[in-house]
């Protein structure tokens, strides 16, 4: 990995973290239980609230690609660290960057 690659990287992991303190900091009962990360031709990549901990006890959160034209999300993973919620999130930049959403559209 290139200091520049280490470097994304790193900046990737802050964003996600940033993200994951504002979303800890809305209420449970709020009706608000997600945060965008960023915005890439016509789709958001939000942070959401995971319904519960897992066995344990680690919170989860969710990063989705959500797709403003359809107004639906067009994939979705379970995270629990954020070092491990990095290539999940490059992949969904990639796949919003790529026009590739196409296919999944109804």
């Amino acid at each position: 990995m290139t200091s520049c690659n280490r470097s994304e990287r790193t900046l990737t992991e802050l964003k996600i973290a940033q993200a994951y303190v504002r979303l800890s900091s809305i209420p449970e009962d709020s009706p608000e239980a997600s945060v965008s990360l960023v915005s890439v031709a016509g789709c958001e990549i939000l942070m959401v609230r995971g319904p519960e901990s897992d066995l344990d006890r680690v919170p989860l959160f969710w990063l989705e690609l959500f797709d403003h034209n359809t107004k639906r999300a067009i994939d979705s993973f379970c995270c629990r660290r954020i070092k491990d919620a990095v290539p999940i999130f490059d992949n969904f930049v990639a796949q919003a960057g790529e026009g590739g959403l196409t296919a999944n559209k109804e």
